[in-house]
Parts: structure tokens; sequence; C-alpha cells
């Protein structure tokens, strides 16, 4: 056992140093991973060296649009944080997700170069890839895999619009193998409840290079640093922030685009009467950064993108960098403001702080859905802040009068679709509104924006706003919380 350990030990070595020697896995200095500020505003450029572990995903591949399918070889950079010796590696693959009704298939697994074998669960959403040899904690190592995913036509009325090909963009949400989550040294591998959120995530860096046809523009999480044009395909390369996912659409939809402290807002519509459309979604969401700048801490990216796609499942859906927008509600203009506003905010609440979505599911989406209150408030006054207000207590008066009333914490399989989305948006936002006036509006701004600050880039619980909040205002919001949120985080007093 020994012996076969310290082989496949030397095999791995060897692998690596002829693929290093080749091009084909560089070095983490050779790859400069300073290119990565290119993506980040820069009152956020130091972010990136505070986190040098995190894992690195470097990839290289093409999009047919004609089969709707992105073919792609994938090296991630992982050192292990687990707290635990590892034996194999286990990847989600979303695509295999009745709800998004495509398929990721893996090619071929390598581990620093050396061919390894790999397994599906029966689900086929999570692939395991076997290490050689156990990897102990802090050790670092490259996983290899070339991969090919491919998305439907036509179903975003019925299957999750932000993987679909409408015709006019196919949509590419969290396309490639994720590694899972660990908590404890154990793997988060079961499959997600589907009701809300899927992607359970660390921050990681992405650096990834797309051959699509000349007739699309790609639009993607992270910022484009290259681009190789012929006159029927253009490569592209896009490198990320740090950042939890990354997702990207290829589209023929025209741009209309501002600046905000430093960042570019671009919005992605279908022509309308005087590109109104457009002009709303950009008025939104650019009023809305400008806000939470100076509310939340500075949005750490260059580029904020929003793309109009064919969806039935969500009025807007967030990924870092990138919201994907119902297209019948940016055309419309009914919910638009709020709902861009809501996903603005999820650039903050769910991707630079992060939090169990499946576990902890009303933590970003309460936030979220507060910050539409928080905006009303700065661009409308109180009066319009109080009709946010209205109508959030009408959802959840209709939840009492039903007898469906709970505690807002609750794993995602605990609700019903109903329940969820009032509990967790609705109900929850009513109960910051509550902490506000409890504390005062001083203090919950302090609170809110220590929240951001000492989370930020990691993750929170059920728990993290409420310790926050009573050091802040050197009181006890136990009863708060315990009425809301959930009876269990009652503090005991002595």
């Amino acid at each position: 056992m020994h012996t076969l350990r310290s082989r496949a030990r030397w095999l791995a070595v060897c692998g690596a140093l002829v693929l290093i020697l080749a091009g084909a896995v560089p070095t983490a200095h050779a790859r400069g991973w300073s290119i990565h500020h290119r993506a980040m505003h820069p009152t956020a450029y130091r972010d990136i060296a505070a986190h040098a572990d995190v894992p690195r995903y470097t990839s290289r591949g093409s999009v047919d649009v004609a089969t709707r399918t992105v073919t792609m070889e994938q090296h991630l950079e992982w050192v292990n944080t687990t707290g635990v010796t590892v034996t194999l590696l286990p990847f989600r693959l979303y695509a295999n997700l009745p709800d998004f009704a495509g398929q990721t298939t893996i090619v071929r697994a390598r581990i620093d170069g050396v061919p390894v074998g790999y397994r599906y669960n029966p689900t086929r959403s999570i692939v395991e890839v076997i290490l050689p040899y156990p990897l102990a904690q802090a050790a670092r190592v490259v996983v290899s895999l070339d991969y090919q995913t491919t998305i439907p036509s036509g179903l975003g009325q019925t299957k999750y619009g932000a993987f679909n090909d409408d015709g006019t963009t196919l949509s590419f949400a969290s396309p490639y193998p994720l590694l899972a989550m660990s908590d404890g040294g154990v793997w988060q591998t079961a499959d997600p409840d589907t009701k809300g959120d899927l992607v359970n995530s660390s921050i990681g860096l992405y650096d990834v290079t797309l051959t699509i046809p000349s007739t699309h523009r790609l639009v993607s999480t992270g910022s484009t640093i290259d681009l190789q044009q012929t006159p029927t395909t253009q490569t592209v390369r896009v490198v990320s922030g740090l950042q939890r996912d990354f997702a990207f659409v290829l589209t023929t939809l025209p741009a209309t685009s501002a600046i905000v402290d430093g960042t570019r807002v671009t919005v992605y519509a279908a022509p309308s009467e005087e590109n109104r459309a457009a002009t709303q979604t950009l008025i939104a969401a650019t009023q809305a950064l400008r806000l939470f700048n100076a509310r939340f801490g500075q949005y750490p990216y260059g580029e904020l993108d929003v793309v109009a796609v064919d969806a039935a499942s969500f009025y807007g859906v967030e990924y870092p960098g990138l919201i994907l927008m119902q297209d019948r509600t940016v055309a419309s203009g009914k919910r638009l403001e709020s709902t861009v506003v809501h996903e603005v905010a999820h650039q903050w609440f769910y991707n630079l702080v992060g939090n169990d979505v499946q576990a902890d599911a009303w933590v970003d989406e309460s936030l979220a859905t507060y910050a539409q209150v928080i905006y009303r408030r700065a661009y409308g006054g109180e009066d319009a802040a109080v009709s946010e207000l209205a109508e959030l207590q009408r959802q959840y008066d209709r939840l009492i009068e039903r007898e469906l009333d709970a505690p807002v914490h609750q794993h995602m399989r605990d609700y019903t679709l109903y329940t969820f989305n009032v509990l967790a948006y609705a109900k929850g936002a009513l109960f910051y509104e509550a902490l506000r006036n409890d504390i005062g509006p001083d203090a919950f701004d302090r609170t809110l924006l220590q929240y951001v600050n000492r989370y930020r880039y990691t993750s929170a619980d059920s728990t993290s706003m409420r310790d926050i909040a009573t050091t802040i205002c050197a009181c006890s919001v136990d009863a708060l919380f315990a009425t809301w949120i959930h009876p269990s985080l009652q503090r005991r007093l002595p």
C-alpha cells in the first residue's frame, strides 16, 4: 500500500511536470494571477492577494450554437482546506438536474496530469473524481476535467430559463463541473431542492477562454481581457474577480450601458419603442448600484451585466456580475424596478456574503427583498417605502389568512413553493423593518455595513445578523429574532 501510494505520487509529479513544460497546465506564477485584478474594482484589488488559496478554475473550449453545446477542458487548482484528508473530489453537474433539462458528460479526468477514474451518482448530478493517493490538509492538487454541456432549446417556459436557448440568447448557468462544498470534512452531495437557488459554493477565481461564432456576443461573469477574431469566429478570454460561480450567455440582443462609481453597467434587451425597456432597466440598475455602494460597501467588480431571457420560473435571477431578467418583465415594466433592485442587492447578499441557499435560504432572500425598501426610501421618500412595505405585508397577511404562518428560518425542503416565496421574501423583509424600528435607523445602517464587512467573501448563517445587531445597539434583539425568524434563535438569558 505504501509502495502504490508512493508510485502514484511519483507518476502524478511526472505528469504535472510534463504538462507544465508543454504549457497545458501553467504554474500559478506563469498564469499571472494578477490578471484577475482586471475584473475587480480598484478598491478591491487587494482582496485577491488576501485570498491566495481559493479554488482557481482555468478553462478553454468552444460553443457550437447549432447543437447548443459547450466543449471544455477545465483545470481546477485546489488547496485542501476541508480539515481532513480526502480520497475523492465530488463535482456538481447542475445541467443533469431535471429542472435544467440539459446534459453534462465527463470525457476525461486527470489529477496533476495523470489519468484517473471517476464515477457518477445515481442521478448523474455529481461526478466523483478518484484521487490516486490520499490528499492531506493544506496539500495542493490540479484536477483536470474534459467535458461537454448541452442546453435545451425553447424550454424557458417549462424548465429553468437561465439554462436554455430561446432563439436570441443561449444561457449557460453554472454549466461546468463545480466542486461541491465541504462541511467539516463531509461533502455536500445531496441533490438540491429546486424551489429556490441551487448553488452553494466558496469564493473562487475563473479564467475562461471561449471560441464562439462571430454572430453572437459573449456576456458573462467577469471581464473580457482578450479578443481574437476571424471572419466567422471570435475567441474571447474572460477573467473573474473573487466570486462564487460562473455563468455566461451568447446573445444577439443590443446593448445599452452606463458607468456608476467606476463600474460599467450594461443591459441587453430587445428593442422597444425608443428602447424604453432597456433604458428603464438601466436606470433601475444604476440607481440601485449607486445606493448600495454607499450603504453596503463598494461593489467589488468592474462590470455588471443584465440580460433579458425567456423564462417563466423567475422574474430575475442573480449570478456574480450577471443578472438574467424575464424578458416579459423587462418589456412590460411590471415588477421591473423592484426585481432589478432585488437582483442587484444579491450581488452583496448571495455572492459577496454567502449563505447556505438550501439550509438558510431566507438569509440572502430577505435582505435582497428588504433592499427594495431601502431603495424606495432613498429615491421616493418615506411614502414610497411605506408603499413597498404595504405590498409585502399584504402577501404576509394572505399567508396568515390561510393559516400557513411559520418561522422564517426553515430548510428549503420544509417550505412549499408558496410559503417559501412569502416567508423567506416578504416576512423576512418585514422582520428587517421591525429590527430597524427596534434599534433605530443609524444602528440598523451600521449593522448592515458591518455584516457585509465581517462576512465579505465568506458565509453568514441565521444568527450572524442577530449577533452584529446586538453588538451595534448594545441591546438584546433576541426576542425579535425569536418571534420573526425562529424560536430556537432565542438566547438563554441568565
